[in-house]
Parts: C-alpha cells; structure tokens; sequence
C-alpha cells in the first residue's frame, strides 16, 4: 500500500484545504451578516418609538415614561448605530424630558426621530454594498477552487504516473508473462523509492523461479534420460530373452534328439554285447568291448543333457489382466512412439492365477508382432470373460499374417520377416497350450491380423 500512500494524502490534503477556504468564506459572510441584522434591528425599534410617539400626538395624549425608557435603552447601544444617531437620540430625549411637554417639543423629537431613522437608513445602503462584494468575492473563490481542485488531482496523478502508475503497469505485465513462464527481472533504475521493495521482491521472486525451473528441467531431463535408460534396458532384456528362447527352442531339438538317439543306441549297445558274447576272437571281441564303451559314454552325455534341459514350471500368481495390458502398453509407447494409438478395452478387476512372468512375455511378443505390422497406425486390445476363462484379443491395421503360416501354425526359426525368428509366436501357443488354453490366429475380414489368447481362469471367489 505504500505506493498509494502519497496520492491519497496529497488528494486528501488539497481537498482539506479547500473545505477549510470554503467554511472560512461561508463562516465570514455570516459574519458580515452580524451588524446588518443589529442595525434592522435597531432601525425597526426606532421607527416603532416614533410611530407611537407620532400617535400620542395626534391624540394628544401624554408621553408614557417607558417609552422614554425605550429610547434611552436605544441610545444607550451606539455600536449598532450611525455615527448621529446617539446624539439625535439624546436630543429627542432632552426634548420629551418635560413631563408636560408642549406640542411643539414633541413634534420636534418626532422630526428628530424621523431624521435619525433616514439616517439609519442611508447607513445600511454601504453596509448592504460591503455585505454584496464579500459574497461576490466568496463566489469568485469557491468558484476557483471549484475549478483548481480537480485541474490540481489532474495534475498530481500525472505527475505520479511517470513515478507510480507506469512502473506498475510494467509490472503487471511482467507478471503476465510471468505466467506463461517468462521469467524477466524488472530495471529498478529511476525507481520511486515507495515501489523499490515491491519490485525487489518481484526480482527476487523471478530469480527463485528461474532457480526452481532449472532445477526442474533437470530433474525431468534426468527423470526422461532414467525412463530412456530403463525402456533400452527392457528391450535388449527382452531381446536377451529372445535369444534364450532361440537357445531354448535349441535346447528342445537338441533334447529331442537326444531322446531319439537314446533308443537305438541302446539296440546297438544290446547288439554289441551278443557279439562280444558270441565272439571267440580275443583281439575282435576287444574291439566290440571298446566300442561298447563308447557308446555307454555316448548314452550316459544324452542322459546328461536330458536332464539339464528340464526345468521346473513357474508357479502361478494372481494377475490383474487389465493393469498388466496397461503396463506393457505403456512400456510401447516409449519404444514405439505416440504416433501409435493402443487401445485397451478391459473390465477393472478382472484378476486370474497364472504364471505372471511367463504371461508378461506372451503378451509382450503378441503387441510387439501387433505394432510392428500396424506401421505406426492403431493396435486394439479386448479383454472379456467366457465362462471359465479370458479370451485376449489383440487386432491390428496390418497386412495380415502370411497363408502358411495360418495353415501349418506359428513354428520356432519359421517367420516371413528378414530378422524374424518365429519364436515369439511359437512361444506364446507353447504358453497357452502349458496353460491348457490355446492360441488361435485369423485374419480380419477388413483386414488385418489377429490373435486369440484364450486361457484358463477361474472367478475371483475361487481364488485362494
């Protein structure tokens, strides 16, 4: 409020003073009307003291002693009256002092009281003059400082507009732009020195707020380069899993063979060991139990591999299905930008017992396969409940999956793309089917792919 402080009592004062002129001159006219209303006053008794004098005569009546009295009670108040009033008075009182006075005396004290009376008169003419004038100049006053008050506020808020009125508005646009995060110090050169630590604080609050929003853009540059970080790191671990797959779908042939191979190993061990039975050449029957040996070492690596390829199932969890899709849909948006529409239409709460890691890495292959073939366009995932189990549908704007690889099923190291592996889909079926479940795959009839994920799940009031 300090810069509103010398206005207002620079306004306040000049409006003071010119009530305090205006009462003076109203205060001075009343005044003035002070010995006209004497002089009335006086002028009105004189003329009623001649008046009954002016009956008594013409009735021939005696002088009454009070209205002696009323005449020198008259006479006696000389500041109220002309200079030769008192004395005409006391002559009209010297002329009815006899108690008997004659006719002549009185009519001349009537002539006396009626010269003292035009007197009077004659006297209140410069008075009424000097009474005009004080009221002409009272007028012309008010009517001036009517005029010079507000030409003076005029002139005074001018002259503060350059000092007040102007810096705030710069102010008020700094803050503003302030708002729309420009953060502009204000020159407090040529400042008021009222508005200094209004705009001190203004500058020191654009500093702190630049402060804060560097230390912002910071954090958000440190937090983005974090969430760039951990989407890299997602995708080379899921690469990595990929890899693993490949070395487990490796492993699954190799193991198949090794399975295959056991069988007529064994018929061929049998075999060798009749004829070392039968044989009687002690240097041939060496070379069966030689090569008998090898061959139970041969077997005995198969059976050794056998067993490290097997491997413990993942125990099953409560998922929440939605929550997941929104997770990993999230997690491709960073990889695939936002030019991508994903779209998720899941009921809230809609919770099943499945092994989650093994579910979060089908579902991951079957949206990355869904993006890729939908260029950059929509990818839409359906989630609903079929009586005992899900039903996941995901379908996108793509070409479609290829002819033969919709009549011979998703096969690991068969795809159509260059650096495909096939892995993802055959992973996903292997998933539904350990599941008990399936995963069938079709084409739109307005075109693009789709992929069916249905699985086992039992109602949440069966739950443990």
């Amino acid at each position: 409020m300090q810069p509103l402080w010398l206005p207002v009592t620079l306004s306040t004062t000049l409006f003071v003073c010119a009530m305090a002129i205006l009462v003076f001159l109203i205060h001075h006219g009343l005044t003035r009307f002070d010995p006209l209303y004497e002089q009335a006053r006086n002028l009105a008794a004189l003329q009623a003291i001649s008046s009954v004098l002016g009956e008594d005569l013409a009735r021939g009546h005696a002088i009454t002693p009070k209205l002696r009295e009323r005449l020198a009670a008259l006479a006696a108040r000389h500041e109220w009256l002309a200079k030769s009033t008192p004395g005409r008075l006391r002559i009209a009182l010297h002329q009815l002092a006899a108690p008997q006075a004659a006719a002549s005396g009185l009519r001349q004290a009537l002539a006396t009281l009626h010269r003292a009376a035009s007197a009077e008169d004659q006297a209140r003419v410069p008075m009424l003059k000097l009474v005009s004038e004080d009221a002409g100049r009272a007028l012309q006053l008010a009517l001036a400082l009517l005029t010079a008050f507000p030409l003076l506020v005029i002139a005074l808020l001018s002259a503060l507009q350059g000092r007040l009125v102007a810096p705030l508005s710069r102010l008020a646009d700094l803050l503003t732009a302030l708002a729309g995060r420009e953060y502009r110090p204000l020159d407090e050169t040529g400042i008021a020195p009222v508005l200094r630590p209004l705009f001190a604080s203004y500058n020191q609050l654009v500093a702190r707020l630049r402060l804060l929003e560097d230390q912002h853009a910071l954090r958000e540059q440190a937090l983005s380069e974090a969430i760039d970080e951990a989407t890299r790191s997602l995708f080379l671990t899921q690469a990595a899993l990929t890899r693993a797959e490949r070395l487990a779908a490796a492993g699954e042939v190799a193991a198949s063979l090794a399975h295959d191979l056991r069988n007529p190993l064994a018929g061929i061990r049998l075999a060798l060991s009749n004829l070392e039975t039968e044989c009687e050449d002690v240097e041939f029957r060496e070379r069966i139990t030689l090569i008998g040996g090898e061959i139970d070492r041969l077997v005995t690596t198969l059976n050794t591999h056998l067993s490290r390829v097997r491997h413990r199932p993942e125990p099953t969890r409560r998922v929440d299905i939605g929550e997941t899709l929104h997770g990993l849909v999230t997690l491709l948006r960073f990889r695939y930008g936002s030019s991508l529409r994903l779209v998720i239409e899941a009921e809230a709460g809609m919770i099943c017992p499945l092994p989650e890691t093994a579910f979060r890495h089908t579902l991951l292959n079957l949206l990355s396969n869904a993006c890729e073939a939908s260029d950059g366009r929509q990818v839409v995932a359906r989630v609903h409940r079929t009586g005992g189990s899900i039903a996941i549908v995901i379908d996108d704007d793509g070409p479609g999956f290829p002819a033969s690889l919709l009549r011979s099923g998703p096969r690991a190291f068969a795809s159509d793309k260059p650096s495909g592996t096939g892995l993802g889909l055959a992973t996903a079926r292997r998933f539904a089917l350990d599941c008990g479940g399936q995963l069938h795959l079709s084409n739109r009839p307005e075109g693009g792919a789709r992929a069916r994920l249905t699985l086992p799940c039992r109602p949440p009031g069966a739950l443990d």
